[in-house]
């Protein structure tokens, strides 16, 4: 029984905060009609059968209701004289009450009505305001276009791993539920195929975009538009039709992405090698500690550029084991010993999380 009425509590407050507006303007409207009908009520029971009144008429109900709800009362529209001794006394006790919640009802509707379109217009002004200040000068940011069913679990994904985020969509609701749950990130509502909304998200200065828009065409002219805003950043596309593979790469894309074949190589895996699987899925799926494979690139002129893997003592400082590296002409070498030497170009591969890896960054470069 309890759970239950905790249960109905948070569903209330929940949809009281959601819908303050309309509860308020429900709430106001509710004390104003009841009002009016008890107090037609008491002019229909309590005015004598001689009265040359037959009972107080509706309008005039409303009419006394209303100037009493709204605190100016006026005029008063019904005769409390021509009510017997009983009935003048039910009056003025259902009157006492009324006006004393009226009046508090009055005071919150009008309270919530204002704050509604003043804090909501206010707030929603700097909100978008800080937002243009923050998009103005960002860097080393991802674009994500889209945020569909893959956008919004690339966009959770890049949170955990504690990367800066511009999400574009042309759904001001989505874009407010994304925010909702992902409040760090920075948000831009628009077209992505339009190149000055594109130009917004500050692409030049970008490490990379994914296109995840719901159509493969539209991704394709995408990948067009942000390769020729910053011809050196990763794009990264999803293709629903995996035979347009090869287009996304002839227009510039560096990786391209198929769910179904994706969903076919893990059904796959999760048959011949399920303990490899869960392995990867509880590394993904743990909330508490967020670890990932990972990579550092070093620079030219860098820390790390001709030394020995041995002697940057990335096991010593850091507590992590390289597991490969990944040569600037592509070539993998799995689990490199101490004698391995290091090049500008090349990609370091370990097991971390998203501070070792600035700390390993900073080591490298």
């Amino acid at each position: 029984m309890l759970a239950f009425l905790q249960h109905f509590f948070d569903r209330f407050v929940r949809f009281s905060t959601q819908h303050r507006l309309v509860l308020a303007i429900s709430l106001y409207v509710f004390t104003w009609l009841s009002g009016a009908c008890v107090l037609y009520g008491i002019g229909q029971h309590f005015l004598p059968s001689g009265s040359s009144q037959h009972g107080w008429g509706v309008l005039d109900c409303l009419y006394m209701t209303a100037i009493t709800l709204t605190t100016v009362g006026f005029e008063v529209a019904v005769d409390m004289q021509a009510l017997s001794p009983d009935g003048q006394n039910v009056l003025k006790i259902f009157l006492t009450i009324y006006t004393l919640t009226a009046y508090i009802v009055a005071l919150y509707a009008t309270g919530a009505i204002i704050s509604v379109f003043v804090e909501g217009a206010i707030l929603k002004y700097f909100k978008r305001k800080r937002m243009d200040r923050e998009l103005a000068k960002i860097s080393d940011h991802f674009v994500v276009c889209g945020c569909g069913t893959t956008g919004i679990h690339v966009v959770a994904e890049l949170v955990k791993l504690k990367r800066k985020v511009v999400l574009v969509d042309i759904s001001a609701e989505t874009l407010a539920h994304a925010l909702e749950h992902y409040p760090d990130i920075l948000i831009l509502e628009g077209d992505a195929l339009d190149d000055d909304v594109l130009s917004k998200t500050h692409l030049d200065t970008a490490l990379g975009m994914f296109a995840v828009l719901p159509e493969d065409r539209d991704n394709i002219l995408l990948t067009v538009s942000a390769r020729q805003m910053n011809a050196n950043m990763r794009v990264v596309a999803r293709a629903t039709i995996f035979e347009n593979e090869a287009k996304f790469v002839r227009v510039g894309a560096n990786a391209v992405i198929s769910p179904n074949h994706i969903g076919g190589l893990r059904m796959a895996s999760e048959m011949v090698r399920p303990i490899v699987v869960d392995f990867l899925d509880t590394m993904v799926r743990d909330h508490e500690h967020v670890i990932r494979f990972e990579h550092v690139t070093l620079r030219p002129g860098g820390k790390a550029d001709g030394k020995l893997l041995g002697d940057l003592g990335i096991f010593k400082n850091l507590g992590l084991a390289v597991i490969g590296i990944m040569r600037s002409n592509e070539r993998v070498e799995y689990n490199p010993g101490g004698s391995t030497v290091l090049y500008a170009g090349d990609s370091v591969i370990v097991i971390t999380d998203p501070d070792r890896r600035e700390k390993l960054d900073t080591l490298l470069n």
